[in-house]
C-alpha cells in the first residue's frame, strides 16, 4: 500500500508489535510500521438516529395535513411513512448506546464471573450495559439505578421494532389522533422517536462531559468521541424539536419515556 486514509470516525493506534526501526542501506531509516485503526461506530448511529428523526417530523406534519382530509389512503400512507422514520430513529439509537458499551468494554473489562453469571441467566441487554457503564464511569448505586430504568425504557422500544409477538393485535388509542388503531403507530411516532433520540444523547453527553473515569484508556475514548458529540448535539432537527416537558432521561434523573397510550 502507498498509504492509509484515516477519516474522522477512525483513530489510529500503533501496537509495538508492529513497529520496527532499523538503518537500511546508506544508513537511511527503514521502518516496517503497521497501523492499526478503529472505528467507532456510535457517533455514525447517532447520525442516523438524527437523520431518520428529521424524516419522521416530515412525516408526522404528512401525517397531520392528511388526518385533516377524507381520503383513508392519505391517511394510511402517511401513518406509515411516519411508523418506518420513527422506528428507525428508534433502533439507531438504541445501537448506539450498544456501540458506546462495546467500545467502553474493550477498555474496562468486567471480572470473568460476573460476565459469565450474567450469561447463565440471560440478563436483558439494557442491565448488562449499565453494569459496564457503572464500572468504566464509577457511577453512584442511584445513578445506575436512574441508567437501568432509562435503558430499560429505550431498549424495549428496540425489542418491540425486532419481536412484536408480546403484543396483541387489539386496537389502541392513538394518543394524537384520539382514534384506535394498531398499536405500532402509537409507539412509533415521532414523538416518541424525539424523545428517544433526545435521551440517548443526553445520557451520552452526561457519561462523556463527566470527569469519573479512572482508566485511562476510557477517558482518552471519550475524549475522542466528545468532539463529535457536540456537533452532533448542535443538529438542527433537534433544535426545531419541540421541547419536552414531561421526561428528563439522563442517568442523574429518571421519567419514563411514553408508552404510546
Amino acid at each position: 500500500m502507498n498509504g492509509v486514509s484515516i477519516y474522522r470516525e477512525m483513530a489510529t493506534a500503533n501496537p509495538a508489535v508492529g513497529l520496527a526501526i532499523s538503518l537500511g542501506e546508506n544508513a537511511r531509516p527503514a521502518t516496517d510500521l503497521t497501523a492499526h485503526v478503529h472505528f467507532d461506530v456510535c457517533p455514525t448511529w447517532l447520525e442516523f438516529a438524527i437523520r431518520h428523526l428529521s424524516d419522521a417530523q416530515v412525516a408526522q406534519v404528512a401525517r397531520i395535513t392528511a388526518w385533516k382530509g377524507a381520503d383513508e389512503n392519505s391517511k394510511a400512507a402517511a401513518l406509515e411513512w411516519e411508523f418506518e422514520a420513527s422506528m428507525q430513529s428508534i433502533m439507531a439509537s438504541s445501537i448506539a448506546l450498544d456501540a458506546f458499551c462495546a467500545a467502553v468494554q474493550t477498555k474496562v473489562l468486567p471480572p470473568q464471573s460476573a460476565t459469565d453469571q450474567r450469561r447463565e441467566k440471560r440478563i436483558p441487554r439494557h442491565a448488562e450495559i449499565s453494569e459496564v457503564l457503572r464500572i468504566a464511569f464509577s457511577l453512584t448505586a442511584k445513578e445506575v439505578s436512574n441508567l437501568r430504568q432509562n435503558l430499560g425504557e429505550i431498549f424495549r422500544f428496540r425489542d418491540l421494532a425486532i419481536d412484536s409477538s408480546s403484543r396483541s393485535g387489539a386496537p389502541i388509542l392513538h394518543p394524537e389522533l384520539r382514534v384506535g388503531g394498531e398499536w405500532r403507530f402509537a409507539y412509533f411516532r415521532c414523538e416518541n422517536a424525539r424523545l428517544i433520540v433526545t435521551a440517548t444523547l443526553r445520557l451520552i453527553r452526561e457519561l462523556v462531559t463527566s470527569d469519573k473515569p479512572k482508566d485511562a484508556h476510557v477517558q482518552k475514548y471519550i475524549d475522542v468521541l466528545r468532539s463529535r458529540f457536540e456537533r452532533l448535539q448542535n443538529s438542527t432537527v433537534l433544535r426545531a424539536a419541540p421541547a419536552a416537558t414531561d421526561a428528563h432521561t439522563a442517568y442523574t434523573e429518571h421519567s419514563r419515556l411514553p408508552s404510546g397510550r
